[in-house]
């Protein structure tokens, strides 16, 4: 009986003649690529979890090293935050701009625009304005105290949300907000505070003929320390209240220009050029040395933590490598049986490279968390803020595999390398 034209045409397809036909027959289907895969998984999940004892030993080595890694980083980073937020209060991005002079040595005023200007600025962060004081304004606890003694503290007038840009945090009470500006409410710096005797908001100061309810009392305030003598006022009310000098209240004294970490220089040639775009003289100064020391500490902090996480895995990886090669030596009779039932090198040697990522993965996993948690815990109990990089955990637990699985080819080059006779050498049968 003749065969159906379809079947000759697949045997003619996969190389078969007529005459050849019972042949392909007998040839096997091939195994799909799925299926090897599941195979092999299975292969090394049980080769893995054969000894417990054995799979403990082998992941507590990378999860000991991805626990020191993460936790030592960790550590670290909340150090070098804690350390650079210190730079930071003490003005290393910070920059004040100032009126200049002109060629006769007469102030030349800041022009309105410049907040805004200064603000459009890729590297500025926050800008705070000072308005020019009330000429001759005077500070007294009361009425009762004499016009002579006015405690040597000075009147400043801000706007909203300034005491952001100088980095002075409330140490009590509030600070001056778009709510409030246009009410008679005054903050008081530190030392202001000290010298009039007021220890929380709610208390009362006179300043000239007015009197000011007092919101909130600052911190010191090192990197600009008139502040810590000076009563504040909100801009709205003083040009109200001080009519006949609204305009030259309302002329800008300073601004403090927060930026992010750069260059000093290159960031305060940008500012002056922003603050004034007509090219008038303008007056910026910064803490170049502050700044400085912030970006070499910053660098340095930064490659200590990258060569601690390097020696952890490394620690770790060696581990695993070790244990790899004792269980070789140990499941030689498996080797030998596997290849004298036809298993290829390329089988033996990702059966143990599979072996390897495994143990490093539920080491790894293990490490992560016991990491995290170490430097979270240790943090939070020296009273740093936590700066655990939470999204490049999955990165050191990828990490901690990608170690395992270098650590592996070695022996599980050895383990393909053996013959069946020599595998199954000494085996007591």
């Amino acid at each position: 009986m003749n065969k159906p034209a379809n079947v000759l045409t697949n045997n003619a397809a996969n190389g078969c003649t007529q005459e050849g036909a019972n042949d392909c027959r007998r040839t096997p289907a091939r195994r799909t690529i799925g299926t090897r895969v599941l195979d092999l998984l299975r292969t090394a999940w049980f080769g893995a979890t054969g000894r417990i004892s054995r799979t403990i030993l082998a992941s507590l080595g990378i999860a000991l090293g991805v626990a020191a890694y993460v936790a030592l980083s960790g550590i670290a980073a909340s150090n070098q935050a804690a350390l650079l937020a210190r730079l930071d209060a003490l003005g290393a991005n910070l920059q004040v701009v100032t009126p200049g002079q002109d060629s006769s040595g007469q102030s030349v005023p800041l022009p309105e625009y410049a907040p805004e200007t200064i603000a459009r600025q890729s590297a500025v962060e926050r800008v705070g304005v000072f308005l020019t004081a009330p000429d001759g304004a005077r500070v007294f606890k009361n009425e009762l105290v004499p016009s002579t003694n006015g405690n040597a503290l000075a009147v400043m007038v801000m706007r909203p949300d300034t005491l952001d840009a100088v980095g002075v945090g409330i140490a009590q009470g509030r600070g001056i907000d778009r709510n409030n500006e246009h009410l008679p409410v005054a903050v008081l710096g530190s030392e202001a505070a000290y010298r009039l005797g007021i220890n929380e908001p709610g208390d009362r100061v006179l300043v000239d003929d007015a009197w000011y309810g007092v919101i909130g009392i600052l911190e010191a305030a090192p990197q600009a320390q008139d502040i810590d003598s000076s009563v504040l006022i909100g801009a709205d009310y003083a040009l109200a209240h001080y009519a006949d000098q609204a305009d030259d209240i309302g002329r800008i004294s300073r601004i403090y220009v927060r930026t992010r970490p750069g260059n000093a220089e290159a960031l305060r040639r940008m500012i002056a050029h922003a603050a004034n775009l007509s090219g008038g003289n303008v007056s910026v100064t910064a803490s170049a040395n502050l700044s400085e020391a912030r970006n070499t500490t910053n660098d340095s902090l930064t490659a200590l933590g990258l060569m601690i996480g390097v020696i952890a895995l490394a620690v770790g990886g060696m581990s695993i490598a070790n244990m790899m090669v004792v269980t070789v030596m140990e499941r030689r009779g498996e080797i030998g049986l596997r290849r004298a039932l036809g298993a290829t090198r390329g089988a033996i040697r990702m059966q143990f490279v599979t072996e390897a990522a495994m143990l490093s993965a539920i080491g790894g996993l293990a490490g992560v968390t016991v990491g995290a948690v170490t430097a979270v815990g240790v943090a939070t109990g020296i009273g740093q803020p936590p700066a655990l990089d939470w999204h490049g955990l999955p990165t050191a637990w990828a990490a901690a595999v990608m170690v395992g699985i270098l650590a592996g080819i070695y022996p599980a080059s050895r383990a393909a390398r053996m013959t069946p006779t020599e595998a199954l050498r000494g085996v007591v049968i």
